[in-house]
């Protein structure tokens, strides 16, 4: 099946922010521990149950965007949905040049 995708840029992050599909799939559960060892503190917790002014700083809102939207593409492409068209607003490129193929996921993520 395919789609097209727009991915959200900073501002759009939440308190709770992907913990539904940490619990649910074993790829989004994968992708958080990537991300943990290649960011170097613990995003998961951050998204999942931090203070929201912490997670508002740009340097902890844009890696816990990304990353769930990196979440939503791998569970989205398990599934055999692809995009055939993407966009992202801002940040949200990012995520959108993941979906095309053109970056691979933690690549994107290590990017300042």
């Amino acid at each position: 099946m395919k789609a097209g995708m727009i991915f959200p840029g900073q501002a759009s992050q939440y308190v709770g922010m992907g913990k539904d599909f940490y619990d649910a799939f074993p790829v989004a559960r994968e992708l958080y521990r990537e991300a943990n060892d290649k960011l170097g503190f613990d995003i998961a917790e951050l998204s999942f149950a931090g203070d929201l002014e912490e997670l508002t700083k740009t340097s902890n809102a844009q890696p816990a965007i990304l990353l769930h939207s990196l979440v939503v593409i791998a569970i989205l492409d398990a599934s055999g949905v692809s995009p055939s068209i993407v966009a992202g607003h801002s940040l949200g490129e990012f995520s959108a040049l993941v979906a095309a193929g053109c970056l691979r996921p933690m690549d994107a993520l290590l990017i300042k």
